[in-house]
C-alpha cells in the first residue's frame, strides 16, 4: 500500500506541475512597452511614445511635457492615427485618455490592430498652449510570445527538474541497498 501512495502522490506532483508550467500561462506576459518616439518637439510640447503594438489591442503610452516647463493645460488633447503601410484600412483615430500616475501624468491610447506588419502612427497633440504634430513608424506583432520561444524558455527548467529527480533517487536506492546500522 505505500508502494501504491508513493506512485498516486508521484502522478499528483506531475500533473500539477505540468499544470503550472503550461506554456499558455507563460504567454500572458509580453513584456515592455518599447520606445517609438523619445523626447522629440511636437509644436510647443516635447513628446515621448511608448508602444505596445499587438495584434488585437494594441497601447501607447504618450509622456506630454511643455518645452517651456509651464504645466501641461488641462484642455490638452492627444490624438493616436494609425494605418497600415498595405494600405487595407482608412486611417484611423482613437483620443488618448489622460491618466494621472505615481510618476506623473500619461496619456493612454487603446489602438484595435488588425493584421502584423508596419503601420504609421501619427501623433498630434492639440490644446491652449498650441498644436503639434508628429509621425512614427511601428512593427504590429502577436500578443504575447510564441509557443516555440515560450518552450524553449521552459526547456533549462525541465532539464534541471529531470537531474535533480535523477539524483534523488539515485540517493534513495544507495540508502536502501546499505546494511542498516546498530
Amino acid at each position: 500500500m505505500n508502494a501504491m501512495r508513493r506512485r498516486i502522490w508521484r502522478i499528483g506532483w506531475l500533473v500539477g506541475w505540468l499544470l503550472w508550467a503550461w506554456p499558455s500561462a507563460a504567454l500572458a506576459h509580453s513584456g515592455a512597452p518599447i520606445p517609438a518616439l523619445m523626447e522629440e518637439q511636437v509644436g510647443p510640447y516635447i513628446a515621448s511614445a511608448l508602444g505596445d503594438p499587438d495584434v488585437g489591442r494594441g497601447t501607447f503610452y504618450v509622456l506630454v511635457a511643455l518645452a517651456s516647463g509651464d504645466p501641461l493645460p488641462d484642455d490638452t488633447v492627444v490624438t493616436i492615427w494609425v494605418t497600415p503601410e498595405d494600405g487595407h484600412l482608412a486611417e484611423s483615430a482613437y483620443q488618448a485618455e489622460w491618466e494621472k500616475t505615481r510618476y506623473g501624468e500619461r496619456f493612454v491610447a487603446r489602438v484595435p490592430f488588425d493584421t502584423e506588419g508596419p503601420w504609421g502612427v501619427r501623433l498630434t497633440i492639440e490644446g491652449s498652449a498650441g498644436s503639434g504634430e508628429t509621425a512614427f513608424r511601428v512593427l504590429v506583432t502577436p500578443p504575447g510570445t510564441s509557443w516555440l520561444a515560450t518552450l524553449a524558455c521552459l526547456v533549462p527548467f525541465v532539464v534541471l527538474g529531470i537531474l535533480w529527480l535523477r539524483a534523488t533517487r539515485r540517493q534513495r536506492a544507495g540508502k536502501e541497498t546499505l546494511p542498516p546500522q546498530n
